[in-house]
């Protein structure tokens, strides 16, 4: 039965039109619907791929974990540091002090975040690109600048600066604390403001210049990939003590990654317009058809067919245009997906953003939260003329006809 339905639904739209206007509103709607699809798909995964990459540069800078709040006088350094070499899932840890403090080079200035982090574990925590470790052989303690502040002070690597710690000063005299260090190197993440407000230097120098000696702010920590982040993060957190807090990367940036699944959703919403301006087009290309149609529709009704058939009958018109219209998007859309994540073919300036091509990522859920959009949108603005073509009275209709 329903492929009788289907059939005669497909025989009236692909008839001949007397009025040839109706033809070129359902080729219209059809573009209109492929149009929105693909709009959908090359945002979405616009979106995801942006996203991806923020997060594995984010990732890279901040660790895994962080721990903080730790109360020095109920654990002390040495026995949390024990009882983080007892956790499997924990792969590499540093201990870090994390101040503002002023970067000096000659009559340049920059306030900046000084993070004094364990120097033989730089690269393995934090995995920041084009710095290095810290050189043990230099007579001056080695800092790692981001490149804004590097720009900004008009320094090298090799050249010499002075951090100074207005709040830890000197008791008698008054003068901030300060510590001569040399430019090991100078990263650069293209990434938020990284670039522009971070120092490292090493935990040994911070401890000199914070005047905390023997102290820290928390613990970075880079998990191992035995298992899933989210069972590690568990794992880890099950055996911590009660008074020390724990934060994972997402829930330092929660506000950049909430924006970001706001920026999503409105994407959806906006873009779903056009699927739905499409949707009313079909909808104005069904009402013409019926009445064009309305002879042929007293005629079925004559034959015995149903109003809940008629219906039926142009709902699947309506759903074949839309259907043909969501189809041709979403190949169009993951032809280009595939195109572009093998060649590359959009390139972006890398003095711009922080990567080279446009990044695409698409999963099934985005494609089938697509496909169900614009399925409810085009199922909605079928209601409605296939009604119209329900109600109608067999006599009328041949009537109207004469």
């Amino acid at each position: 039965m329903r492929n009788l339905n289907f059939w005669l639904a497909r025989r009236l739209l692909l008839s001949k039109k007397e009025v040839g206007f109706i033809s070129w509103s359902g080729c219209v709607s059809i573009m209109g619907i492929t149009i929105g699809c693909l709009a959908l798909i090359l945002s979405v995964a616009v979106l995801n791929g942006f996203e991806k990459e923020i997060r594995q540069k984010i990732i890279g800078f901040e660790a895994d974990m962080r721990l903080s709040e730790i109360s020095p006088g109920e654990i002390d350094r040495w026995q949390l540091e024990g009882l983080l070499q007892e956790i499997d899932d924990i792969e590499h840890y540093s201990f870090f002090l994390e101040r503002k403090g002023i970067v000096v080079s000659g009559q340049n200035r920059s306030l900046v975040w000084v993070k004094a982090v364990q120097d033989s574990l730089l690269s393995n925590v934090y995995r920041i690109e084009s710095a290095k470790v810290f050189n043990r052989e230099s007579k001056l303690p080695v800092a790692h600048l981001g490149k804004g502040v590097a720009n900004r002070l008009g320094v090298q690597e090799g050249d010499t600066i002075r951090l100074l710690s207005p709040i830890d000063s000197q008791i008698y005299l008054g003068f901030p604390s300060m510590v001569k260090v040399l430019v090991g190197s100078i990263y650069q993440t293209n990434l938020l403001n990284f670039d522009d407000k971070y120092c490292f230097i090493p935990l040994a120098v911070g401890e000199q210049l914070f005047r905390k000696q023997g102290k820290f702010d928390g613990v970075d920590i880079r998990l191992a990939n035995q298992k899933s982040r989210d069972e590690a993060v568990a794992s880890v957190a099950s055996r911590l003590p009660a008074n020390v807090r724990f934060r994972t990367w997402e829930g330092l940036h929660e506000t950049l990654f909430s924006a970001m699944r706001m920026e999503k959703l409105g994407s959806l919403v906006v873009l779903s317009l056009i699927i739905l301006v499409a949707s009313f087009n079909i909808a104005s290309t069904l009402v013409m058809l019926v009445m064009e149609k309305i002879r042929e529709i007293g005629i079925l009704k004559t034959l015995g067919a149903t109003n809940d058939r008629i219906r039926k009958i142009f709902s699947f018109q309506g759903i074949l245009i839309g259907g043909v219209g969501l189809f041709i998007g979403l190949i169009l859309g993951l032809f280009f997906y595939t195109i572009q994540n093998h060649w590359n073919i959009v390139t972006l300036p890398r003095n711009i953003y922080f990567i080279e091509s446009l990044p695409l990522l698409l999963s099934w859920v985005d494609i089938l939260i697509i496909i169900a959009i614009g399925s409810v949108l085009i199922g909605l603005c079928v209601v409605y003329p296939a009604g119209v073509a329900s109600r109608l009275v067999p006599r009328e209709a041949i009537q109207y006809e004469k």
